[in-house]
């Protein structure tokens, strides 16, 4: 008996999970919620749980979860950019993003 093998398909783009949602290539609902509130709340625990352990100040906790900041509101504006639903979805999510790095600088500039 022969057995067919079937062959994967291949994948249109072969870059990394995080390489799509920089580029805005993955849905605004896993680009806001995943990276916006799930990885951002493990990124912050460990960059506080580390900072504490190696004894850094909690004024420098804002610098250090900046490049983070940074990174979530390119890909989830790009996100954005290429949604296809209901526009209001996507200008939320884009008054959401302005805040947040307002809110991220803020912390930088006063040391909180």
């Amino acid at each position: 008996m022969v057995y067919k093998v079937k062959k994967r398909k291949k994948l249109k783009n072969k870059k990394n999970y995080f390489a799509n949602f920089w580029n805005g290539e993955l849905s605004l609902l896993v680009s806001y919620w995943v990276f916006g509130v799930l990885i951002s709340i493990g990124v912050g625990f460990s960059l506080v749980f580390f900072s504490i352990l190696i004894g850094l100040p909690e004024t420098i906790w804002g610098i250090l979860i900046l490049p983070w900041t940074l990174f979530w509101a390119v890909g989830c504006w790009r996100s954005a950019d290429k949604y296809k639903g209901l526009t209001l979805w996507s200008v939320l999510a884009k008054i959401s993003i302005v805040l947040s790095v307002i809110q991220g600088l803020a912390s930088v500039v006063t040391g909180v």
